[in-house]
């Protein structure tokens, strides 16, 4: 007789059983990884548009709004693909600022790299889930 008896099946399903597990965190954290790169460009056009707008209004704006004015930049405050809430702290005098992105939705599980920022220096920074801040982040979340 030929075949596999239900033993061998048996065996071999454990086995693919025990790689998926180890496997799909690993993967899963991969994902979270390259997601983030999503807050990194946001991050960065929200620097853009501030180094345009204190070129025009010799002042950072203070706020994300639609539309654009002497005190907003006129961008969405989600990412692109939406996995990232974005704000913006203003310095009270206008000469600085924080961009900040927050995890949401599915992204929320990236408990390492939960909040990212970025300020007028160009200087980056982030925060776990635990509220721990890691400023400069030297390459935890922004590599």
């Amino acid at each position: 007789m030929r075949g596999f008896s239900l033993i061998e099946l048996l065996v071999a399903l454990g086995i693919v059983g025990v790689l998926s597990s180890i496997a799909l965190p690993s993967y899963h954290q991969t994902l979270q990884r390259s997601h983030r790169q999503d807050a990194r460009l946001a991050l960065l056009r929200i620097q853009q548009f501030q180094e345009r707008h204190f070129a025009q209004h010799l002042r950072y704006a203070s706020r994300l709004a639609v539309p654009a004015d002497a005190e907003s930049l006129g961008l969405d405050p989600t990412s692109d693909t939406g996995r990232y809430e974005l704000s913006l702290q203003g310095g009270a005098d206008g000469l600085g600022y924080t961009a900040i992105a927050r995890v949401r939705g599915r992204q929320a599980g990236d408990v390492d790299c939960a909040v990212l920022t970025l300020d007028q220096g160009g200087r980056r920074g982030s925060e776990d889930a635990g509220g721990h801040q890691h400023l400069p982040d030297t390459g935890r979340c922004w590599n």
